[in-house]
């Protein structure tokens, strides 16, 4: 809790005092809890949650990602498996032709992005994609 209250902190841009008068309650009250010697009472964390309203409430209880309601939580694929990292995509600028005085930059293919993105991940078999139509009916390919 200590570490989400100074995250509170950080992420606001306050000094303790201003948190404690943010939240209606003595400068002693959030010091005590910064320090770890107490744990917020319910109406401290009543008042974080209406003070900061885009706080998400289970990273201020239980601390699950993410702390903001508008932030996404680490991706999951289909399955449940979490990638702790977003794809690595690197990309080379084209070679300048020799004895050109123009040089127009050209973006990379999106057929090699998505190849770069694919060798990335970890090595998989597709067991079934299911396309969904607008007209509420869907297609299922299963794998052989």
């Amino acid at each position: 809790m200590v570490e989400r209250f100074k995250k509170i902190l950080e992420k606001e841009g306050l000094q303790p005092r201003e948190l404690a008068a943010k939240l209606g309650v003595q400068p002693s009250a959030i010091s005590h809890i910064l320090n770890g010697r107490n744990n917020p009472g319910v109406s401290i964390l009543q008042n974080v949650m209406t003070v900061f309203p885009n706080i998400n409430p289970e990273w201020l209880l239980l601390g699950k990602e993410p702390m903001y309601k508008n932030e996404k939580a680490l991706q999951r694929d289909l399955f449940g498996q979490q990638y702790d990292e977003k794809p690595k995509i690197e990309f080379s600028e084209p070679q300048k032709p020799q004895n050109s005085p123009v040089f127009i930059a050209q973006e990379p293919q999106p057929q090699t992005i998505i190849k770069e993105v694919v060798h990335q991940l970890p090595p998989k078999e597709i067991l079934r994609i299911v396309v969904y139509y607008s007209d509420n009916t869907f297609q299922e390919f299963k794998s052989n």
